[in-house]
C-alpha cells in the first residue's frame, strides 16, 4: 500500500512540474482568452509549394520547433508553419496536442523532397512522420 501511495505522490509531482514549466519556460505557447495562439511576435513569410503561395508561421527557435503548432484549431489566418535548419539532416515530426490535419512537406535547398500526412491526435493517438531523407526545411501545412 505504501508503495503506491508514494508512486501516486511522485506520479502527481511529476504533472506539476510539468504543467509549471510549460506555462514558465514557453510563454508564447499560451492561449489567450479567445483560445488563439500568441502569434503576434512570430514572423509570417510567402512560400510556394506546389503552385500555392502559403502565409507560413516561422519557427526560429528551439522552443517554436518545440511548439510547432500545437493547440491550434481552425479557423486561422495563416497556412501553416516552416521549420528551418541550418544543416540537412533527418527529421521526424509528430502530433502531440496538434488538433489539425497537416500535410508535412520536406524540402532541400528550397526544393521538394518528401510529402507525408500527419492526422490530428484526436484521429488515433500520438502518430509520426520522417523525412525521407535529408531535409533543411520542413513546411507543415494545416489541411
Amino acid at each position: 500500500m505504501q508503495t503506491i501511495l508514494i508512486r501516486i505522490s511522485i506520479i502527481v509531482t511529476a504533472l506539476i512540474i510539468t504543467i509549471v514549466a510549460y506555462f514558465f519556460l514557453f510563454p508564447q505557447s499560451r492561449p489567450q482568452k479567445d483560445g488563439r495562439a500568441l502569434w503576434d511576435d512570430y514572423e509570417i513569410i510567402e512560400k510556394e509549394v506546389e503552385g500555392k503561395t502559403l502565409r507560413l508561421i516561422v519557427a526560429d527557435s528551439p522552443g517554436r520547433w518545440q511548439q510547432g503548432l500545437m493547440f491550434v484549431r481552425k479557423p486561422v489566418d495563416f497556412d501553416g508553419m516552416i521549420f528551418i535548419s541550418n544543416t540537412p539532416k533527418p527529421h521526424v515530426f509528430w502530433n502531440m496536442n496538434t488538433f489539425v490535419d497537416l500535410d508535412v512537406y520536406w524540402l532541400r535547398k528550397g526544393e521538394v523532397v518528401g510529402k507525408s500526412y500527419l492526422p490530428s491526435i484526436e484521429k488515433g493517438g500520438i502518430k509520426t512522420v520522417s523525412s525521407p531523407g535529408l531535409a533543411d526545411s520542413v513546411i507543415e501545412v494545416i489541411k
